[in-house]
């Protein structure tokens, strides 16, 4: 997982247009739906001709606009593995605060419904982080399954601060009193956010077996956040921790091309200056190599900035 920055909210989310966007509507719409405590454990259902409400579900988040800005913003990887997804899928548009239900919560329904239309409660995933399944993982050198995946959970380090629908309902009317319990939840959540949390690479450390570990130096609750965060993503299944595995080996072998051109350069400082500058192309070739391992679209950045790092601190010729 690294930091992403969010590009600019799609106009069909934005609130406060003149004329209203269609997912302020929508989101006006759910909000007036489950001030019905009756309706709180029924799907929402849009109003449709003749005030009349139907059986169709939230649909604004979903439109194409909204997927290729997060396809774009995300390069076409997985907000929390990383893994590229558009070659074989087209991706789930996350919402991070789950619409529907709240697993972790009571009661669980309704979820954060006046959030449904977002931009910024919406991400970009894979199925095996964003969904639940059956997983493999390694517990020492025993293979086990266990179902892991995000789906509608949204575990907090208390549920004292936890949005009620209430909050929701104030959403539009009341954005200060809003605001302060928003915040309050937001100091307590155990699921880190790409989009939100500074620094998110420092919460993880990787084997040389591409195994995904909590870092050293976390404070208690960065810990337990960044702990949470591997169950719940799933981070640290079994077909995850191998292609890391193998994106580390090709990562290490290009560490190796950059020691061989560097001792070459260092071996010849006495050669001609047509030669030494033949053999200082060669380095800052490869170094370049190296470093575009780290860049944001490329698959498994943070592990690559972890072992690319973590071998330029140590490394003793440099």
């Amino acid at each position: 997982m690294i930091n992403v920055k969010r590009l600019d909210c799609p106009d069909i989310l934005k609130i406060g247009e003149n004329p209203q966007s269609e997912g302020e509507f929508e989101t006006k719409d759910a909000i007036d739906y489950f001030k019905i405590i009756a309706n709180h454990q029924t799907k929402y259902k849009k109003i449709g001709k003749n005030r009349q409400r139907t059986k169709q579900d939230y649909t604004i988040y979903s439109d194409k606009k909204i997927r290729k800005l997060l396809v774009k913003m995300f390069h076409g990887k997985c907000a929390y593995c990383e893994s590229k997804i558009t070659a074989i899928y087209n991706g789930d548009i996350e919402h991070f605060r789950p619409k529907g239900k709240i697993h972790d919560a009571t009661p669980k329904k309704p979820g954060y419904f006046w959030l449904a239309a977002e931009w910024d409660n919406l991400l970009f995933a894979c199925p095996f982080c964003n969904q639940t399944n059956t997983h493999e993982f390694k517990n020492g050198n025993i293979i086990e399954e266990k179902v892991f995946g995000k789906h509608d959970q949204f575990p907090l380090d208390t549920e004292t601060y936890r949005l009620k629908y209430t909050h929701g309902i104030i959403y539009f009317t009341d954005s200060a009193t809003y605001k302060k319990a928003f915040d309050l939840e937001e100091s307590v959540r155990l699921l880190l956010n790409p989009c939100k949390d500074d620094r998110v690479e420092k919460y993880f450390k990787f084997d040389d077996n591409g195994a995904i570990i909590t870092n050293d130096g976390l404070t208690d609750f960065e810990e337990r956040k960044a702990l949470q965060s591997i169950i719940t993503y799933a981070l640290h299944r079994l077909p995850l921790t191998i292609a890391r595995e193998q994106k580390i080996i090709q990562i290490k072998a290009q560490i190796r091309r950059v020691e061989n051109a560097i001792i070459n350069y260092n071996d010849n400082l006495d050669a001609s200056d047509e030669e030494r500058i033949w053999f200082e192309g060669i380095m800052r070739e490869e170094m370049q190599i190296l470093k575009k391992y780290k860049d944001s679209d490329q698959e498994y950045a943070a592990l690559a900035r972890y072992i690319i790092d973590k071998y330029f601190d140590e490394a003793k010729f440099i």
